[in-house]
Order: structure tokens, then C-alpha cells, then sequence
């Protein structure tokens, strides 16, 4: 069990896994009654037709439930063609299921459908108690007749309980648990010595021949990508909250019913100027930068404008906006800069405040006090919330209905005047302004570039907070950028390239000498004034302040304690030489408050290898045919 977890710990096939278990519940809520004999077919199994617009709406809820449950996961692999097909290969299933349940002579009784649905939190009234009349109106509100309903519910729990029947024998180990928390709890921790390609760009030499000959080596990375103008219509509660209308009695009772949400901390809006000093650096620097300071807090005192100053003299990155910082609440800011800001009256000036990264002057733009703000002070942010949440709840209905005018081959723009919503165009549609713009992933901004010219998607593209349906309506051509428009980029690239190789040849001399024990313990006197120790870090490979490194946790994992690493390793702006300096188990204390969720978590794991070869048996004997493929792109 633990070889298969190391081995797919980074991989799709865990989290589909665990896909099993959440369509089942998606089943229990039922699919509002689909109709098999005039609904398109996407595949048979055993000669039962799968509807092409069941599968859409599993799809989508299936999308949904798991960006809820793992805000973490990654949209692209959502949208892929992979976990379109991972969704129908479980609704295949599910039906194989059904037939395996019924062949076995394995049923639900009406007692027992009338229980699961009474124990529905959905129908329960204020007192935990089923409420036929809650019941009733969930049922109205999704158009579906309580014997769809009911159907679907007892094919959910048809599957549940041949699951349960296959899976009797699971029972995981205490001994198998700790090994797996002990393997995916422990911490490592490196000191490391720094080579900075920064250090080696004055050396590094660029000629003009080497520009050309990158060039024409490499037109990819000087070519304006095609684009296309696209027409699009955008189903999430930002797009759609316009089309809300919101009375005042409604902004009224919001505001009455969540005054605490409109309450307000001592804010300030400041604006600083900010000497750059190391928090270790020598007592001739902190006096130079203190004399600097105090010149410029004396031209801000005698009243020059603090913006100009700012631009002209801070070493901040809001220097380019005059030091402008905006609002900030208590504990936004470093300690030293919060009290000094906090104690500042509208209009007024600090003093030279220090903090960790230098010297700072602040002023006081304007103030706020603490409070509960009025009414008419939050009135438009009212409207807006209760228009959004409005807006949220209509997404699903007018989305559904949007791919059936679709599927019909109505063009957008009459989607657009069907629904009532504005259909909106993109005269830059690449894929680098699709992900941006929309927060799409790049697999679904390529399915929206492939479309011919007049198509549309035929599925809703998932972005962010809702869904998007797109009709291409021009490509336009790619282009390359003339070298004199780019030949700097390219210099400086090179020069940076060339730094970067100067600082990994340095670091792999020094790696070189500290695993060489004729040289180590004299090479280690060389470097250890700045040799530094990292945060402790798992094996995902993330340390702070190091960044992303798998590689690096891998090798780390595997060495011995104070041993140096046998290869240097690439950070942002340079390489490093490392050793592991400690590994470090997780507690006992912690294995004892855990062991009770991993065990259950483990047998979770169990229980789903067990379905998967036993459903992977049925279905080497069922007739299943996929007769639109095409929907899975």
C-alpha cells in the first residue's frame, strides 16, 4: 500500500479515485428525470443508452463538488479530456453496477429509500426532522417528480450497498497506517551556501552574431501567436448580478440582518518612502542610510510634495506610485511600521520609523476610526452582495438552458437574446489572455482556439466563479517580431544565461570540494559565514524561501545526516550546495490525534481498489460502446 501511494502520490489516478465515492452521492440528488429515447446518446452500455445530456449535467456537478471539496485542485485537470472520460467511464460503471446489484438479487425496499431520504439534511426542519413540505419544494425547484426522484435515489443506494457487500473483507492495519504516517509526516531540514547568478552578469559578454544566431534558432519565441475574436456569454454571479433587480426593503433587511459584516477597523492610508537596509548589516551602513533618511524627512517636513519624493527617492516597490500604500487595517504591516502609522493624524508625517527592511517616512493620508458604517455608507455593497447571491442561484437553470439552445444550433447571439444577457466579444483571444481574463485553464482556452470559425463550444468552459460558453467567430494569423524589436531581450537573456552557467561551474567546485575529504573540512571554513539553514520541509519538495524544489526534497530524503548532496541544485537567480542537516519524525502525540482519520482514510483507499477490480471484471464482460467520443475533447 505504501509503495502505490509513493509511487501515485503526485499523480491524477489518486484523485480519481476518490471520484467513486463522491459520484455516488451526486446520483442520491438525482438527474431530473432524462429521457433516453429523444436525448441524444453518448454510449451504451449493454445495449442501455447513456443520454448525452445525463452525462453533461453529472459532468458538471461532478466539476463542481470537487473544486468545493479541494479549492486546491487543478481547474485544467478538470477541464481535460482525461477527466471527461474518467467521468463517463464511472457513469458506465455505476450502470454496470446496477445490473451486477439486480443479477445478484440485491435490492432496496421502499422502507429503506423512505429512510436514506428522510435522513437528508436538505429536508430536515429546524427540530432534525423530516419536512415533507421542504421535500416538496426542492422537487418544484428542479422541475423533477418525486418518482424521478426516487428512482435515482434507489439506484444510488443500490450501488452503495453492493460497494459495501464487495468490500466486507477491507480492513487496513494499525502497523500499515503508522508506516504511511510516518512516510508522508516526516520533515527534513538542509544547510545550503548560495552561488548568485547576479554575481557573474558583469562577466558575462554578449556579442551581436550570438543575438542573431538565437534569433534564427529560435522564431518560436519571437512569434506574436495567432488569435481569434471570439463571442462569449459569461454564467457566473459577477456577469449575471446585473440582470438581478434588488428592492430596498431587501438591501434593508440584509444590512438589519449582518451589521456585523459592515464593521469597520481603525484603518489608515498611508503613503512611505523607504531606505532599503539589511536587518544584519554593518554599523557603517544602518549610519549611512540614517543620514539619508533624515535629509529626506527634513525636505518632507519643509513641506515638498511626499508623492515626489517618494518617486524620486524610495527603494520600495510602490515607488513608482509616489509610496502610495492604499487602506490597511491593524497587522497588515510590521510591527515598528503599524505603530507609527496608527499614531499618525490625517495629513501628518513620521518621524524616520526602522523596521527589518530599512528606514521608512510615512504620512497619513487619510484616517479611520473604528466602527459599525451606516446604511447609506455600504448601500451600493449591499446591493451588489444580494444580486451576486441571486445571481449564483441562476446560473445552473439559465446554463442548462444555454446548452440546449445550443445543442439546437442556435447561434450565440441569439442564446444571448433568448436569455436576456449581454453576449460580449474578444478581439485578442489567445490562450495566454483566455487563462488570464477568464482564470480558464490552458486545456480549455485551446478548445476554444480549435473551434472552426462560426462553431461553439459545446460544452460550458469552467473559469473562475461560473462557467463560459464561446462561439469563434475569425482566426487571425501568426507573425514574427523583427530583431531590432527584440534584440535586447535577447542580450540580456544571453547575459543572464551566461551568468547562471558561471554560478552553477562556481557552485559544482565548491559541491566538488566539500564532498572530497582531502578538501572539505577547508572548503567548509570558506563558506560557513554564510551558510544558512532552511525551514523544515516535506516531501512535496515546497521550502520557504527556497521555493518549489521536489528534486531537492527527494535527494534530501535519501541522504544521510550532515552528508553533502553530490549535485548542485537550480533556485530563482542561482544554485545552491546543500546537506542534510536533520530528518525529523512526526510525534507520537500527533499519530495518536491522527490515527483514528488515516485508518479510515486508508480504508477508504482499500475499499476503492477493491470496487475498481471487481468493477473491472464486470465490465470485461459487459457490451460497451461510446458513440459520441467527440464530446470528450
Amino acid at each position: 500500500m505504501l509503495d502505490i501511494m509513493r509511487q501515485n502520490a503526485q499523480g491524477w489516478g489518486i484523485k480519481v479515485l476518490f471520484g467513486i465515492i463522491i459520484l455516488v452521492f451526486i446520483f442520491a440528488f438525482g438527474m431530473s428525470g432524462f429521457d433516453g429515447n429523444t436525448d441524444p446518446v453518448i454510449a451504451y452500455v449493454n445495449e442501455e443508452p447513456i443520454p448525452t445530456k445525463e452525462f453533461r449535467q453529472i459532468y458538471r456537478q461532478t466539476a463542481e463538488i470537487l473544486r468545493e471539496q479541494n479549492p486546491n485542485l487543478d481547474t485544467e485537470q478538470l477541464q481535460s479530456p482525461d477527466f471527461k472520460k474518467a467521468i463517463l467511464n464511472q457513469l458506465i460503471n455505476s450502470k454496470i453496477l446496477e445490473a451486477e446489484a439486480r443479477r445478484l438479487g440485491i435490492s432496496i425496499s421502499n422502507s429503506e429509500l423512505y429512510f436514506e431520504i428522510s435522513r437528508i439534511p436538505a429536508f430536515a426542519n429546524t427540530e432534525g426532522k423530516f419536512d415533507n413540505s421542504l421535500y416538496q419544494r426542492y422537487l418544484q425547484g428542479r422541475q423533477m417528480s418525486a418518482a424521478t426522484f426516487e428512482k435515482d435515489m434507489r439506484n444510488s443506494n443500490l450501488i452503495q450497498k453492493i460497494q459495501e457487500y464487495v468490500t466486507i473483507p477491507v480492513r487496513p492495519t494499525e502497523s500499515q497506517a503508522r508506516e504511511l504516517f510516518n512516510w508522508a509526516g516526516e520533515k527534513a531540514q538542509i544547510d545550503y551556501y548560495y552561488v548568485s547568478g547576479a554575481d557573474f552578469i558583469d562577466q558575462a559578454k554578449v556579442e551581436d552574431k550570438a543575438v542573431e544566431e538565437y534569433y534564427k534558432a529560435n522564431p518560436q519565441s519571437f512569434t506574436i501567436p495567432g488569435r481569434s475574436i471570439i463571442e462569449y456569454i459569461s454564467f457566473t454571479p459577477d456577469e449575471l448580478s446585473v440582470y438581478e433587480n434588488v428592492s430596498p426593503e431587501e438591501i434593508k433587511s440584509y444590512y438589519e440582518a449582518n451589521k456585523d459584516q459592515f464593521k469597520q477597523d481603525d484603518q489608515v492610508n498611508a503613503r512611505h518612502i523607504l531606505l532599503l537596509v539589511d536587518e544584519n548589516a554593518s554599523d557603517a551602513d544602518i549610519a549611512k542610510a540614517e543620514k539619508s533618511i533624515k535629509k529626506i524627512y527634513a525636505k518632507a517636513k519643509a513641506g515638498e510634495d511626499f508623492s515626489k519624493l517618494a518617486s524620486k527617492y524610495s527603494e520600495g516597490p510602490s515607488k513608482t506610485k509616489g509610496g502610495e500604500l492604499g487602506w490597511f487595517s491593524r497587522g497588515a504591516m510590521v510591527k515598528p511600521f503599524e505603530d507609527a502609522a496608527f499614531g499618525l493624524k490625517k495629513g501628518q508625517i513620521s518621524e524616520p520609523v526602522r523596521t527589518r527592511f530599512g528606514f521608512h517616512i510615512i504620512k497619513a493620508e487619510d484616517v479611520r476610526k473604528a466602527g459599525e458604517q451606516k446604511l447609506e455608507q455600504v448601500e451600493t455593497d449591499v446591493k451588489n452582495i444580494i444580486a451576486n447571491e441571486k445571481a449564483a442561484d441562476s446560473i445552473t437553470a439559465k446554463l442548462d438552458h444555454a446548452i440546449d439552445l445550443v445543442s439546437s444550433e442556435m447561434k450565440l447571439e441569439q442564446v444571448g437574446v433568448e436569455l436576456e444577457v449581454a453576449v460580449k466579444k474578444s478581439e485578442q483571444a489567445t490562450i495566454e489572455n483566455l487563462t488570464r481574463a477568464f482564470g480558464m485553464k490552458e486545456d480549455a482556452a485551446r478548445t476554444i482556439l480549435s473551434l472552426a470559425k462560426g462553431a461553439t463550444t459545446e460544452m460550458p468552459i469552467a473559469v473562475d466563479n461560473g462557467y463560459l460558453i464561446a462561439q469563434k467567430v475569425q482566426d487571425v494569423p501568426s507573425s514574427v517580431s523583427p530583431l531590432e524589436d527584440v534584440q535586447k531581450d535577447i542580450k540580456e537573456f544571453l547575459a543572464q544565461q551566461q551568468a547562471m552557467n558561471l554560478a552553477k561551474a562556481k557552485a559544482t567546485i565548491i559541491m566538488g570540494k566539500l564532498v572530497t575529504p582531502a578538501t572539505a573540512e577547508q572548503e567548509l571554513k570558506s563558506i560557513k559565514k554564510d551558510l544558512k539553514t532552511s525551514e523544515a520541509f516535506g516531501r512535496d519538495g515546497f521550502i520557504a524561501g527556497l521555493g518549489m524544489n521536489p528534486k531537492l526534497a527527494e535527494v534530501a530524503f535519501a541522504a544521510s545526516k550532515d552528508a553533502w548532496l553530490t549535485q548542485t541544485f537550480e533556485l530563482p537567480g542561482g544554485f545552491i550546495v546543500a546537506r542534510l542537516d536533520e530528518r525529523m519524525p512526526p510525534s507520537d502525540e500527533l499519530w495518536e490525534s491522527q490515527k483514528q482519520a488515516i485508518l479510515s482514510s486508508m480504508e477508504r483507499q482499500q475499499a476503492n481498489e477493491v470496487i475498481n477490480s471487481f468493477v473491472a471484471e464486470l465490465r470485461a464482460r459487459a457490451k460497451v460502446e461510446v458513440v459520441r467520443p467527440d464530446l470528450l475533447n
